[in-house]
Formats: C-alpha cells, structure tokens, sequence
C-alpha cells in the first residue's frame, strides 16, 4: 500500500524510483560497492530494503547501533547466525568486535549486504573493516545509505589517508519528486482507497505545501486513507507531525554545537538569506560561518547557489520557526 508509513519493501510499491531501481542493480551486479544518498523522506530506505529483499539481500539498520559490535550483533543477527557460531564468548571481557564482523562478512560474502544508517557506526575500525573485506572477499556486495556526516561522508569521499582512498563507492542520489510525478503518486494511493475522494485542488495544494518529499506525501495519504481526516486537517497533522519529528532529530543533532549559532542560521536560511548576511547577522568570521554551513549542506538540510542559501524541505521550514 502505498500510503503505509512503513519503508517500502516490494517493487509494486516503490512507486516512482524504478529508474534508481535499475541503475541501483546495475552497479551491484557489476560489483560495485554502493551508497545511496539523498534528503530524508525521499525514500532511501524503501529503495535499499526493496532491494534487499528483492534479490535475497540482508537488511541491516543500524539506527541505534554504537559500534563495531553492535554492527556485528545486528549483521549476525539479521544473516540467521547465533553468536556461538560466530565463536563467541559473551563472557570475554575483551571480544574481538571487528573480528566477529568480518566472520559475519565471510558468512554472506555470496549475498548482497545492505546497511543502512551506517553513520550511526562512530567507530575508528569501521574503514579498516570495510578495507579487509574489500580486500579479502571480492564477491561481497554492500550498499550503504545514511546521513551524508561523519563515516559516510569518509566513505563516499576517502582522502589520501583513508583505508579507502581509492575504492569509494559509486552513488545513486535520490531527489524530491518533480510535480506531475508528485500529483501521480497521490492519485495513485488514492486509487487503492476508493472509498475516499480528492480533487484537483486538494491535490495541487499537497504538493504545493510538501514540496516532492515522498515521505511527506506518504504521511498525508496516511492521514486522509487510513485515519480519516478531512483535507485541511490531515494537511496540517502533516505539517505538525514532520516537524515534530525533524525538531526532535535537529536538536539531538545540536547536542554539543554551538546551538544559538545554527539556530540562526537556520531561521535565516529558512526564509532565504546569503552568506555576507549571514555572517553580518551572526557576527562570526569566514571560518566558523564555513564550518556552519558546510556542516548543514553534508546533511542535506539546506540548498547553495552562488551564495545564496535556502531550506527546501518544508518540514524543516516549520521546525527551525519553533527551536529555542
């Protein structure tokens, strides 16, 4: 169904992302590793564990995890493997966690490893992992997606100093949806709750305010099929639940930043601004200005051309309006 909240897991219901489908099986099926990128709710996971699933694939998300051992708990874990087969003994004081991972790599080195969320894996034996096993299993097939910060981002663009430099992964980029496709998608969920009528005018307003996030539009579908509101309500249960949901991930992303610095520049960025504004407002110099903004463009939270930055995500819009 396609306004089920959950991450998509079949082709009949990745609607609209064949064409990042096929280019997705074409790099994997000539051996190369891949990431996945895009903003969030652009429906990154709904690719990768369609994929997954659609080619016998092992899933892994790795939202919670904290290290090298909870990557190799969950591969283990999702492979169909105990820990005891692995060799382990949970009792040892000090298990080797990145020799059990690449055990669990060896494990699966004839199937497609998916592990997304990988930023979450804030470990310095990740890279080191990840070169072991390029190295040492040439059938492996791995796709990552996450967060463009932290360990992806060294992933996707190693420097010389790298275990990687050299073997970064190719990338399939996933954007918003153009507007006819947007107004499609709509139609086509509707489609599947016949019960519940929509107009053009309802149709071209959701697209208006939600801007080709499919994620978005997803939750919208939700709110009018399965809940049942009226348009302007499931609209604006829309608009409250996104930013309660990018506020909360905002301000844990804000732990231990100079949080007043990018809330400003988020609010400012939310309305349009350009760097020479920004600076002159915030009262910072060229480099912590830079950091800021280089930091917010990794994520994909805000757009740049030629000095001039905007938020394009109108959930975010909304959350950075209500950040103290």
């Amino acid at each position: 169904m396609l306004f089920d909240l959950r991450p998509k897991e079949t082709l009949k219901d990745l609607y609209g992302r064949r064409a990042e489908y096929s280019e997705l099986s074409r790099l994997v099926n000539s051996g190369s590793w891949v990431v996945v990128l895009g903003k969030r709710m652009t429906g990154k996971t709904s690719l990768i564990k369609t994929f997954a699933k659609e080619n016998d694939g092992i899933y892994v998300n790795l939202l919670d995890a904290k290290g090298v051992e909870d990557l190799a708990r969950k591969l283990l874990a999702e492979s169909g493997y105990r820990l005891e087969e692995a060799g382990v003994n949970v009792e040892v004081l000090h298990v080797r966690w990145t020799k059990v991972a690449e055990d669990a790599l060896s494990r699966v080195k004839d199937k497609v490893v998916v592990l997304d969320e990988i930023q979450q894996v804030s470990s310095p034996y990740l890279l080191k992992l990840l070169k072991s096993a390029w190295d040492t299993h040439r059938e492996l097939r791995m796709v990552f997606s996450g967060s463009y910060v932290g360990i992806l981002k060294r992933l996707v663009d190693p420097d010389p100093t790298s275990p990687l430099y050299g073997r970064s992964p190719a990338k399939v980029i996933l954007k918003t949806f153009p507007t006819d496709l947007s107004k499609e998608f709509l139609r086509a969920g509707f489609r599947e709750h016949r019960q519940i009528s929509m107009n053009d005018v309802e149709i071209g307003e959701v697209v208006d305010r939600l801007n080709g996030y499919v994620g978005w539009l997803t939750y919208y579908g939700n709110f009018r099929c399965v809940r049942r509101l009226r348009h302007e309500e499931a609209l604006k249960e829309t608009i409250r639940e996104g930013s309660k949901i990018i506020r909360a991930e905002i301000n844990n992303f804000l732990k231990n930043r100079r949080r007043e610095l990018y809330v400003k520049a988020l609010r400012m960025m939310g309305m349009g601004t350009r760097w020479n504004q920004m600076k002159r407002e915030l009262g910072v110099n060229s480099k912590v200005l830079g950091d800021i903004l280089g930091t917010l463009t990794d994520l994909m939270m805000v757009e740049e051309k030629e000095g001039y930055y905007w938020i394009d995500d109108p959930m975010l819009r909304e959350a950075v309006k209500l950040l103290k």
